[in-house]
């Protein structure tokens, strides 16, 4: 069928405007005897809503001093997979919730997710923030306190040792210095030193794992000729490291070396230094058990080695470069060993085997006093591994040539994708089979919210007729029912020929199709531009129906209400119980082994197999009855289960 794309603009005024083709002639009710007055229309305490969806009040505070905000999600599972040494994010598992916190890391409001979930995986990668977090869905609520939860972690588990802890031979510690089996060393700074918010955005970018391509591939220059991971002193100052993040799976030990400008650094000729024995975060796990200590702004102090006087000084000197260096998968159960397949690696490219270059440092020019450093520990050569800043405690006290950090705007809009099944009884208002699958649509909506004002501005959504298992004729379409026609400032459909936007209508409401057989498996996209409106307001899958033989016999999701085009008529017909004064719709007494049968559900997967034709759906689905008679609250996966 020829596809076509249009652009229809909504506004206000459209609600004059004339029907789209005529719907004057009430159609012929097909399905059942006629029994007008002879129903009892449900209480609202015989109701339940048959509603797979549960709505969770989410509290998260990260805690954040500065005008810094982020974006973060709620997964269903460990959206963390192990890939090439380095920990990444699954990119084939979708979130069942994203949002924006405001610029001091906070975030409360009352979400949508399937009522199976049960525990989620809080999850985020901007910098500062710990993540993944599995957290316990308690009382309808999801609480997050990033310092609660570190100082819970700590309680447990932190505390330096007294000692006995080994470190390899060739590398040396500072004076007093030791750790715990965690890798925490006791010369940490009491105080987090976090860098600036933009700082912060700019690093997150420029080291990150991307799909593909490497930091080289966007910024070739910073691997050109001379160019060098050395920071030069120019004028005496005390230097500090501090820990940003690491997303490798190796527990790498990282430290420095100095040695005077101009001379060619070799693994005899320096003296390395431990920095940080295992540069781990505290979120980190392996094989479940905890395998980090640190937090973004964990800072040590750096002490120069005066290989003159044979001792460490608190200050840098002049006409000195410091090096960095990482002894790869280096930390194991409290030691600093040397792996088979790991080494040292430097930031000196000649300094290593393969002469290539293990370090990208990136020097802040709006400060002058803070220069970024990636590490790659093994062979993807993102830089990720181990991000850290070093603290300059002098303005113009390092060379101000090499590289420069690039600014990045911070996050302008969040997405969050609804994905289900929507599967219809065509029936209505008799009841029939009860197979739940005469008219099955999928349905992916992605809302687009902006993060200053947290307001959702756009939707694309999908809609694909997936199966047809009755005889009737039936369309489809959707009303956005909690929302104004002036709200909405255009609509863009994309599909087979036959759709239309409904203008005389109290709410947006658009038709996809009106003869579900003739564009089986074809897809409908649909973008709808906002005028700036709340969640609650478009929450998919809005108000989805189904007309049967005609546009006035519309079947909806049970206690939604019917469109302005709706024949009203044929409520309390037949076997239909709707209770309209009350708000309860498209709901009937059923008796047999439920008491209550809904002509229309929403299934919060992309995956449920089509129940079998002319079978009753508690019979396809044995979970199906307990769920419905325990009204939602047990059996909450029975779609998940087919017999």
């Amino acid at each position: 069928m020829k596809q076509r794309k249009m652009k229809q603009i909504v506004f206000l005024s459209l609600m004059s405007m004339l029907l789209l083709g005529s719907c004057t002639d009430r159609d012929v009710y097909q399905g059942g005897g006629e029994e007008t007055g002879k129903n009892t229309p449900l209480k609202p305490s015989e109701v339940f809503d048959f509603s797979m969806m549960q709505q969770v009040k989410v509290n998260v505070d990260y805690g954040f001093a500065g005008d810094y905000y982020i974006t973060f999600d709620l997964y269903s599972q460990d959206p963390m997979k192990e890939e090439n040494d380095s920990w990444i994010k699954d990119e084939s598992l979708s979130p069942v919730y994203s949002a924006p916190t405001d610029k001091k890391g906070r975030y409360s409001g009352t979400v949508e997710i399937p009522s199976d979930i049960t525990e989620v995986w809080l999850y985020t990668d901007y910098l500062g923030a710990i993540s993944p977090v599995k957290l316990t869905i308690s009382n309808g609520e999801i609480n997050y306190n990033q310092s609660a939860y570190i100082a819970s972690l700590q309680t447990k588990t932190r505390g330096t040792t007294a000692g006995g802890y080994k470190y390899l031979d060739d590398w040396s510690i500072l004076p007093g210095v030791d750790w715990d089996m965690y890798g925490m060393p006791n010369n940490v700074e009491a105080d987090l030193s976090i860098p600036p918010a933009a700082t912060l955005y700019s690093i997150k970018e420029i080291y990150a794992k991307k799909t593909g391509k490497t930091i080289k591939d966007f910024y070739p220059a910073w691997f050109e000729g001379n160019i060098t991971s050395e920071i030069k002193i120019i004028k005496e100052t005390e230097l500090s490291l501090v820990f940003i993040a690491s997303s490798a799976s190796w527990n790498n030990a990282v430290g420095y070396f100095s040695y005077p400008t101009g001379s060619i650094p070799t693994p005899d000729n320096v003296k390395k230094v431990i920095a940080f024995p295992n540069a781990s975060a505290i979120s980190k796990t392996s094989d479940g058990q905890r395998a980090g200590a640190l937090l973004c702004g964990h800072e040590v102090k750096l002490k120069y080695w005066n290989s003159e006087k044979q001792q460490f000084e608190d200050k840098f000197p002049a006409n000195v470069s410091i090096g960095w260096c990482l002894e790869g998968n280096g930390f194991n159960n409290g030691d600093i060993v040397r792996r088979s397949y790991g080494g040292t690696r430097y930031s000196y490219s000649s300094m290593n085997s393969d002469n290539s270059q293990r370090v990208v440092a990136l020097r802040d020019s709006e400060t002058d006093q803070l220069v970024a450093i990636g590490f790659e520990d093994n062979v993807d050569f993102d830089y990720c591994d181990a991000t850290f800043y070093l603290k300059i405690a002098e303005s113009s006290a390092i060379d101000p040539g090499g590289p420069e950090l690039p600014p990045v705007n911070p996050p302008s809009n969040v997405t969050t994708t609804y994905k289900g099944t929507l599967a219809y009884e065509d029936q209505w208002p008799a009841q029939r089979d009860y197979d739940m699958n005469d008219v099955m649509v999928t349905y992916q909506s992605t809302l687009y919210r902006n993060v200053l004002n947290s307001k959702i501005y756009k939707i694309v959504d999908e809609f694909t007729p997936l199966h047809s298992g009755g005889t009737h004729i039936c369309g489809f379409g959707y009303q956005l029912h909690n929302l104004a026609p002036d709200r909405v400032r255009s609509i863009e459909v994309s599909g087979p020929d036959g759709w239309k936007i409904e203008t005389d209508q109290s709410h947006p409401t658009v038709i996809l199709f009106d003869n579900m057989k003739s564009v089986l498996n074809q897809k409908f996209t649909v973008t709808t531009e906002l005028a700036d409106v709340d969640l609650s307001q478009v929450t998919p899958p809005y108000n989805p129906f189904i007309f049967v033989n005609g546009r006035s016999r519309e079947v909806h999701l049970v206690n939604y209400a019917p469109t302005d085009k709706a024949d009203e008529s044929f409520f309390n017909t037949s076997d239909d119980m709707s209770n309209i004064n009350e708000g309860i719709y498209y709901i009937t007494r059923y008796g047999e082994e439920v008491d209550i049968m809904p002509f229309a559900i929403n299934l919060p997967t992309l995956d449920f197999e089509v129940p079998t034709e002319s079978v009753k759906i508690y019979d396809t689905y044995p979970g199906f009855i307990d769920w419905v008679k325990s009204k939602g609250t047990t059996n909450k996966d029975w779609y998940k289960k087919k017999k």
